[in-house]
């Protein structure tokens, strides 16, 4: 029997943030998520994963693939919150009216603060 492909997880592997938050989601993870590095692709390898796919777009925010649909940012964590152990139960919150400008605006304010969230 054929399992389908895993999630796929394409993040920026250059920063130590987003490394940290990627390997925390693959830890609680019920089902493998498969992660990548965008800066390990090509365009064109981007683009078999789906046509959509631009450095450029990876560069923005995490890109999640599942069942060969892309969603971005705010949108994939809340795909990917149904896969993650005892986060899953809460994951009807982020499906409630409002919560999706208040994540898409969390998600902003993390893209562009993130180096200093680095440890470093």
């Amino acid at each position: 029997m054929n399992e389908p492909n895993p999630t796929l997880l394409i993040y920026d592997g250059n920063c130590s943030f987003c490394t940290r938050i990627a390997n925390g989601l693959q830890k609680k993870s019920i089902k493998p998520i498969k992660m990548i590095s965008y800066h390990d692709l090509s365009e064109g390898a981007l683009q078999k994963f789906h046509p959509e796919l631009t450095t450029e777009r990876c560069q923005g925010e995490v890109q999640i693939i599942q069942n060969g649909k892309r969603y971005p940012g705010f949108f994939g964590l809340r795909v990917l919150v149904w896969n993650l152990r005892n986060y899953r139960y809460f994951g009807w919150i982020l499906y409630l009216p409002f919560v999706p400008i208040f994540g898409m605006f969390t998600f902003m304010i993390l893209k562009r603060f993130r180096s200093k969230l680095d440890p470093v």
